[in-house]
């Protein structure tokens, strides 16, 4: 036990430890745009820049830039006006289905450009909802629906699912929002691989629609755990255009492997000229059911 202890204390006195320094190039800040260009909404924009990957400073929110958007013919149809904290809106124009947009930012000197194509509208028809056991879970809520679009096109959609619920703290009672997971065994939601990195967002096309109207089936659990009882389920179907689908898929894929130390970087999949981000097109439709 003794050479034990004079071994170990040996092995405490001679290791030591070296600080590597690591030479991160100081790169001039760029702009990022984040938008989501809902039909019939007023047009909201957030601008920002870029940080130093060890700047610990508050996100960089850019209030000094303008903001046109014109038709596809180039008429101008309004001016963005700056709401402070990097907030853009638009006085009066609301992005309508199947139109094509302009966005012109000028910031610093510097022109950057968005060419967006607003999705086509849809129609969805909810058959049926009920509840029963999925793949041995018990309190699975499944909604059976179909889905209508362009035929002619090629369309992009996703699905979310919001819960509400009500959680027992102590002595109060609090409200819950979150996004739950959501599953299926569906083919055509589960043949896309650029669905495999999220469940909370689930992103598809209509290739496998073979130009008729498709009945889609998934759902998720609302076992009631944790003192918490679902209230309400809020569903999301989302019309994407195909910039948008292309800039969530590859949002989803940097999430998903944003802790492995050992993967290739993801490249988001943005829609703006010479900066960071996307302003992409979508209409959604909000379908909602109570638990009593």
């Amino acid at each position: 036990m003794r050479k034990y202890l004079i071994y170990t204390a040996c092995v405490l006195i001679i290791s030591c430890k070296k600080e590597i320094a690591v030479n991160i190039v100081e790169r001039p800040a760029s702009l990022v745009v984040n938008a989501d260009l809902n039909a019939d909404s007023l047009i909201e924009i957030d601008l920002s820049l870029t940080q130093n990957i060890i700047d610990n400073n508050p996100e960089k929110k850019v209030n000094d830039a303008v903001i046109e958007v014109f038709r596809k013919d180039s008429s101008i149809l309004d001016v963005l006006s700056a709401q402070g904290f990097g907030k853009y809106k638009s006085s009066v124009l609301k992005p309508k289905a199947g139109n094509e947009y302009l966005l012109r930012i000028f910031h610093q000197n510097k022109v950057y450009w968005v060419d967006e194509i607003m999705p086509d509208t849809f129609d969805v028809n909810i058959i049926d909802t009920s509840r029963g056991v999925f793949q041995g879970k018990s309190s699975f809520f499944q909604y059976r629906l179909d889905i209508k679009n362009d035929f002619f096109k090629d369309n992009f959609f996703s699905f979310r699912i919001k819960r509400i619920s009500q959680k027992i703290k102590g002595t109060d009672t609090v409200m819950v929002e979150e996004w739950c997971d959501i599953e299926t065994v569906d083919f055509i939601l589960t043949e896309n691989p650029d669905s495999r990195f999220s469940k909370k967002q689930l992103l598809f096309t209509d290739q496998y629609f073979r130009g008729i109207r498709q009945e889609l089936k998934f759902g998720c659990s609302i076992a009631d755990l944790n003192n918490q009882k679902t209230l309400k389920l809020i569903l999301y179907v989302s019309s994407h255009s195909k910039n948008g689908y292309n800039y969530f898929t590859s949002v989803n894929e940097h999430l998903f492997y944003q802790n492995d130390p050992f993967s290739q970087p993801t490249l988001l999949k943005g829609n703006v000229s010479n900066a960071y981000g996307a302003a992409v097109g979508q209409i959604t439709k909000l379908y909602e059911i109570d638990f009593k």
